[in-house]
């Protein structure tokens, strides 16, 4: 029995998905790309965001201190990110058949910062 339990376990373990990885969605007109590290149940990043032809831009640098950061619970993380503009926002990352998708549940830093952004991206994983 106590192989049983252990197995299951191990099995239940290993097939939650890992969010870890960069994560990219283009359009002609934008860009919009995460970096993310999962370590448990706590997720931090970075992402980037280019859109009206690349006139809007709202990236941290690479050395910069990460502006996404979160938890996870049952596979759906609840995370605040920072604009480089200034202000904080709210946004709800799931994965579903080998996409990410990241829902904007307040988009106040881009209104605040005049850039058009969609309440839903999906994102592919790149590397």
């Amino acid at each position: 029995m106590r192989k049983l339990w252990l197995s299951l376990f191990f099995i239940s373990f290993t097939s939650m998905a890992c969010m870890t990885g960069h994560w990219e969605s283009m359009n002609k007109s934008s860009t919009f790309s995460i970096d993310i590290n999962q370590s448990g149940e706590h997720i931090r990043g970075k992402y980037c965001f280019i859109t009206n032809n690349g006139n809007r831009v709202d990236c941290v640098e690479q050395d910069d201190a990460d502006n996404i950061s979160g938890s996870i619970k049952s596979g759906v993380a609840k995370v605040q990110y920072e604009s480089t503009f200034g202000g904080q926002g709210r946004a709800t990352i799931v994965l579903k058949d080998k996409k990410m998708i990241y829902t904007i549940d307040d988009k106040t830093p881009f209104i605040q910062a005049n850039m058009s952004v969609p309440n839903e991206i999906q994102l592919t994983r790149t590397r």
